[in-house]
């Protein structure tokens, strides 16, 4: 027999019915479908691969503000954003912490700096930067 049959175990005692339990997602993400690189989530995670919609050259000791054709409205947890690897070892940082506990729902806009001493170019359609959502303690 099933577990879920809920009928009598005995002539006179019947199971309880189960509760139905609602997992409530405490984030909403709204990617932008109108772009020309549409954020990618990542399988079964609440990470999301951003890709640099136009060519982006950034000048020695300079920035530049991304759009990530991404929005999020949350009601717990905070969300952050990680540079992708190839843009760290170019000597590139992001301005603050990349740590937000805000709603963005009209798209998070990342900012970096270039702490080199070289030019930074990022190919149109590189993969940028991973924005997630925890519901953690935040890092210090």
């Amino acid at each position: 027999m099933s577990r879920r049959w809920v009928g009598p175990i005995h002539k006179f005692i019947w199971k309880p019915p189960r509760p139905k339990v609602f997992l409530i997602n405490p984030v909403e993400w709204l990617p932008k479908k109108d772009e020309a690189y549409i954020p990618v989530r990542q399988h079964g995670s609440q990470r999301w691969d951003i890709f640099a919609q136009r060519e982006i050259t950034i000048q020695p000791n300079e920035t530049s503000e991304v759009e990530t054709g991404l929005g999020v409205r949350m009601t717990k947890g905070w969300w952050g954003v990680t540079l992708g690897q190839e843009i760290l070892a170019s000597g590139c940082v992001l301005r603050g912490e990349g740590v937000v506990t805000e709603n963005e729902a009209d798209g998070i806009v990342i900012t970096i700096v270039n702490d080199s001493a070289s030019v930074v170019t990022i190919a149109e359609g590189a993969p940028v930067c991973i924005v997630y959502h925890t519901q953690r303690v935040r890092p210090a």
